[in-house]
């Protein structure tokens, strides 16, 4: 019996973070595969988690030791699976921010469709960014982050441990911070590019009114954009990898001002 509550506590955890961490919790991927996956992350990291002291069966007693008890506890669990994957979705929150800016930018605000990972209307421009950041994920083993947090989780939060106090609420607010900043740097070559060019439309309406110079900002905008775009690819990599690189630690931190 400790040993099924232990692992259904486990699976609770597990099913939340992977239902909401980024491209396996995206909407397209079908429910009954969520639900597998998590079942088989849970199977194959619960001897593991056992073996190293991070999970205690014998513990049960302790937070499990009544049927309130075991409500409480799944609920911890639950809002520890909902914060982390949170802060795991805030990296991908700041690519989508940076290139829905740069779209704006280059005035394909009107060209949206409908993006399923963000689950609302993006620029094309931007789905392209967000799909180049993706695949870079993946390139890098992007997806071992998510299992080592998992992992880890344990070692830094124990079952029904969760405690939410003012150090993760600045901890939330800095990463926030951060993800804004991702995305200003994403935009930064396209608006910078742009911003000189329509200080020159603003030279060239003063000197030639007769020029009409909207309808001649939109392709020029467009086209220059997507040369910037393709010189800007390297940057766009390093970057990108740069916050990639350091996902790992954020997780860990903010574990680390969740331990009650």
């Amino acid at each position: 019996m400790n040993e099924l509550l232990t692992f259904f506590a486990v699976l609770v955890r597990y099913s939340v973070l992977f239902a909401i961490v980024p491209i396996l919790g995206d909407r397209v991927i079908p429910v009954p595969i969520k639900i597998l996956c998590s079942l088989g992350i849970t199977a194959a990291l619960y001897p593991a988690l056992v073996m190293n002291g991070s999970v205690q069966p014998d513990r049960v007693m302790i937070w499990g030791a009544s049927a309130s008890q075991i409500i409480t506890t799944i609920t911890l669990e639950v809002l520890f699976g909902l914060a982390l994957g949170y802060c795991a979705k805030l990296v991908f929150d700041g690519i989508s921010f940076g290139a829905n800016l740069t779209g704006n930018f280059m005035g394909f605000a009107a060209a949206s469709v409908f993006d399923p990972h963000q689950e609302s209307q993006t620029e094309v421009i931007g789905q392209l960014q967000t799909v180049l950041a993706m695949l870079l994920f993946l390139a890098i083993d992007g997806h071992h982050i998510f299992l080592r947090a998992a992992m880890d989780s344990y070692k830094i939060v124990g079952i029904g441990e969760l405690s939410l106090g003012g150090l993760f609420s600045r901890q939330i607010i800095q990463m926030t911070g951060d993800t804004i900043i991702l995305g200003l740097q994403i935009s930064a070559p396209v608006a910078v590019s742009l911003f000189l060019v329509n200080i020159v439309y603003g030279m060239m309406a003063k000197s030639m009114p007769q020029l009409n110079v909207l309808v001649l900002s939109f392709s020029v905008s467009a086209i220059l954009g997507l040369v910037i775009l393709m010189i800007s690819i390297p940057e766009f990599n390093s970057v990108v990898g740069d916050s990639f690189a350091g996902l790992y630690e954020r997780l860990r931190n903010v574990m680390s001002v969740m331990h009650g």
